[in-house]
């Protein structure tokens, strides 16, 4: 059977990922571990081949959401350590037939999965601190009965104990982000001299490798900077972009004066107008409040402004001073318009631009 070739594809730069994971490593003690979050599809780029690629790089564990992405990893034939950051209560035995370390958050957690699971081996835990973020985790004056509940449980070992800094990339949440790490280490060293064994502590994420690197401790979790993106203009510069969004032109119409392109006929001409139409839209991530004007696509290294409003499955672009044609291609982000401005063009993050594309556009990965 012939191959399908996909127009638009998602290419995922691998060398760029290890140059980005290189330059993080660089930052950090040699004895540093680093967790690298894998969770949501590898921030869409495509779960198994990016483990992959982690696995062969040495990282020392990879971190995911839940447990069905943690058994996906595993089936894939990934051997790494692989922390489920909010594992399911009622999943505790897969998580242990996987071989997965689960995040215990709470006192009721931590209950269930002593009702679960057959405690005549022993199992890894990873213990979740509230230092301020107050999603997941335990409160400090709740550590009293995690630890008696530990201590009559030797089954259970803890592997490492980490907390989740709220706002380390706002300059002016420095003092709320001191506090937080304060606060972990007092917590977790409790933890650790009552259990009387050595446990991993780790409360850094990307943005905290570089910003409060004194605070690495035994691990850190290299997330977003991995994929090539940083709030901090001088590690940006470092930064190799991870992924480039390409499709190819379907056709190209010349539209006159006066004339609508698009659904509500919201794009208007207001001169003689040469639009191509590229096969990607909503339904592909291209969220729509790009449409009309707010995003360039980037045909033959000039800009082609989107025209109208974005489709379910396609869109419209104004060519008409580029020199183009049927086939050629228009990249939708790349190093020239990048994840980065089109969040900043409708008022989100680029872990969110990066997360919406659809299983539907091809993941390409490139060496």
């Amino acid at each position: 059977m012939k191959e399908l070739v996909y127009d638009t594809t998602l290419e995922i730069h691998m060398n760029n990922l290890v140059s980005n994971l290189n330059y993080f490593k660089s930052l950090l003690k040699p004895t540093t571990k680093i967790m690298v979050m894998v969770k949501a599809f590898s921030y869409g780029l495509g779960t198994y081949d990016v483990a992959k690629l982690l696995e062969e790089n040495n990282v020392n564990y990879l971190g995911v959401a839940n447990t069905f992405e943690g058994i996906e990893l595993r089936n894939a034939g990934i051997k790494l350590p692989i922390m489920v950051m909010k594992p399911e209560v009622d999943s505790f035995d897969l998580v242990k037939e996987y071989s997965l370390t689960p995040t215990i958050f709470s006192q009721h957690a931590l209950t269930r999965l002593i009702d679960s699971i057959d405690n005549s081996n022993p199992m890894s835990i990873s213990i979740k601190i509230d230092t301020g973020m107050h999603r997941l985790g335990f409160d400090e004056g709740e550590i009293p009965k995690l630890l008696e509940t530990l201590n009559a449980h030797p089954f259970l070992k803890v592997e490492s104990v980490f907390s989740h800094l709220a706002a380390a990339e706002d300059r002016n949440e420095d003092v709320f982000t001191n506090q937080q790490i304060t606060q972990f280490k007092t917590v977790a060293n409790l933890i650790s001299n009552n259990l009387n064994y050595s446990i991993d502590k780790h409360i850094l994420n990307s943005t905290g490798i570089v910003r409060f690197n004194k605070a690495q401790m035994d691990m850190v979790r290299l997330g977003i900077g991995l994929y090539g993106v940083s709030t901090d203009e001088i590690t940006q510069q470092e930064l190799l972009p991870a992924s480039t969004l390409k499709s190819k032109i379907a056709q190209i119409k010349h539209i006159k004066k006066g004339e609508t392109i698009g659904y509500n006929r919201i794009g208007i001409a207001k001169k003689n107008l040469i639009i191509a139409t590229i096969p990607v839209g909503y339904a592909d991530g291209l969220n729509r409040n790009l449409s009309n004007g707010n995003w360039n696509m980037i045909v033959n290294n000039q800009k082609a402004p989107i025209v109208g409003n974005i489709c379910m499955d396609m869109v419209m672009i104004d060519i008409t001073s580029i020199d183009c044609n049927v086939g050629d291609e228009a990249f939708i982000f790349s190093e020239k318009n990048s994840i980065t401005e089109m969040a900043k063009c409708i008022g989100t993050i680029p872990y969110e631009i990066l997360t919406s594309y659809s299983p539907r556009v091809k993941r390409v990965f490139k060496y």
